[in-house]
């Protein structure tokens, strides 16, 4: 293996196919390193493998990714499957993992296309067994067919939540309750984006068709939920919920939870990217330009790792970045890519027509990350809210001190379960905005490899300090 490329891309979901798809096509040397066994990243995991009945009841999102798939095995791109990357440097330097050996690459150009994760809130019960992510479920099926045993709640809001349930009940999944957390004033406020969404009726039509089904199927549906517990002995057995009307209770077999999606910037902070703070959907994300490209010269991010917006404008998101690089790398006339990125752009600007409303409806509840001091808040660590908020009284001021005091965000997860939540009761304690506060910094490595698998990396062993 070359180790130069004209482009490295990290993730094989949406954009960085798209990215690599675009770039080989005009000639480029281009390497694609994701962690997945297959191709398609979250969106369109599994896709190769998809049987007609999951085609049909995962609908046409999810089947584009086939031909996506299919044009990226034709072309001269090369992917690296099980190759899971650890660290990223400023010059191009990729170092990854892949069964047990570090190695290191360069690229003239990284583009990161990692996506989004769930948003991981804590909540009292969020550890039992039984309670997961919505967007975990979905995943599962996707890889293997397998379904939850009812009955299974669903409690949260958002795109995905709607998406997830409507597949569940599409399998025959028993549904006990739908806990809708969606503010009920958010409607109100989304209502000035309202003409600019209608652009995209087959949005409207989509979402409208979920929630009749469930009215159709007599699923209870609460709507104004402002907290839930899971309790049981071993794993979850019911879930507790409270809105205006006090609290009620339902028996679960799973519980199924989605507060939404925000990007994945591990790398991004990594590499001291400067970060923005999106305070429609509560979270942060890292400045780039109209077509990816960062304050370092080497480095893009495109899809939702950049901002969520979904998969298709993910794709156009992959193809702009590619055109911007081959230009820098005189493999496009600069009139060639001036036209190209125009009408990329213009694809784009049609693709988040419906965006705006989709972020203020679904914006997140003011008391999202309120939560009693006996709350686990660090799954790793075993850190609890009441540890934090004591830290805090007794003077640290951002995340990384009570990160050193506390030891939340240590964990083998490094802070991608508890990081949100850890700022979140930063700001609410000292009382502050979230762009006067830090995200945790991280370190490499980012994703988990041993120590003797890092010492055996002789170029990496001799930059430690």
């Amino acid at each position: 293996m070359s180790e130069l490329r004209d482009i490295i891309v990290v993730g094989a979901g949406p954009a960085g196919l798209s990215a690599a798809l675009t770039a080989s096509g005009l000639g480029l040397d281009v390497l694609v390193l994701d962690e997945q066994p297959a191709l398609g990243g979250q969106l369109y995991r599994n896709i190769e493998k998809a049987n007609e009945q999951t085609l049909k009841i995962l609908g046409s999102d999810y089947g584009r990714g086939r031909h996506l798939i299919e044009k990226f095995r034709n072309s001269n791109a090369e992917h690296l499957a099980g190759a899971t990357v650890w660290n990223i440097e400023a010059n191009g330097n990729v170092y990854y993992s892949k069964a047990g050996q570090s190695s290191e690459i360069r690229g003239k150009h990284v583009i990161l296309a990692i996506g989004a994760a769930e948003r991981s809130v804590p909540f009292p019960g969020w550890t039992l067994p039984g309670v997961m992510g919505a967007g975990a479920v979905d995943s599962n099926f996707k890889s293997s067919g397998t379904i939850p045993e009812g009955p299974v709640v669903f409690a949260g809001s958002g795109p995905l939540f709607l998406s997830t349930l409507g597949h569940m009940t599409s399998l025959g999944v028993e549904i006990g309750a739908v806990l809708d957390t969606t503010p009920q004033g958010n409607l109100l406020a989304a209502l000035p984006f309202l003409p600019r969404a209608m652009k995209r009726l087959d949005y409207f039509l989509k979402g409208a068709g979920m929630l009749l089904n469930l009215r159709r199927l007599g699923i209870k549906y609460a709507k104004g939920i402002n907290g839930y517990e899971a309790h049981g002995r071993d794993r979850v057995e019911k879930v507790s919920y409270s809105s205006k009307n006090g609290v009620q209770h339902v028996e679960a077999g799973v519980f199924l939870v989605h507060e939404g999606l925000v990007p994945r910037c591990d790398f991004t902070q990594l590499l001291g990217l400067k970060h923005c703070w999106d305070a429609a959907q509560r979270y942060w994300y890292p400045q780039i330009n109209h077509v990816g490209a960062t304050e370092i010269d080497t480095i893009y991010v495109v899809g939702d790792g950049a901002f969520v917006h979904g998969g298709m404008p993910a794709i156009t998101k992959g193809s702009l970045a590619a055109v911007d690089i081959a230009g820098k790398l005189n493999a496009l006339p600069l009139d060639s890519k001036t036209v190209t990125l125009a009408k990329l752009e213009k694809k784009l600007s049609s693709e988040l027509d419906f965006r705006p409303f989709v972020d203020v409806l679904f914006r997140p509840r003011s008391n999202l990350f309120k939560m009693s001091d006996q709350t686990l808040v660090c799954r790793c660590e075993e850190v609890t809210a009441g540890e934090i908020r004591r830290a805090i009284n007794e003077g640290c001021l951002d995340s990384n001190e009570t990160k050193a005091i506390t030891r939340c965000g240590m964990g083998r997860c490094q802070g991608r379960m508890c990081g949100s939540a850890l700022n979140e009761i930063i700001i609410d304690e000292l009382n502050r905005q979230p762009l006067d506060t830090q995200p945790l910094r991280m370190r490499p490595p980012v994703r988990n490899i041993s120590l003797a698998e890092l010492s055996q990396l002789s170029l990496f062993k001799n930059r430690v300090r």
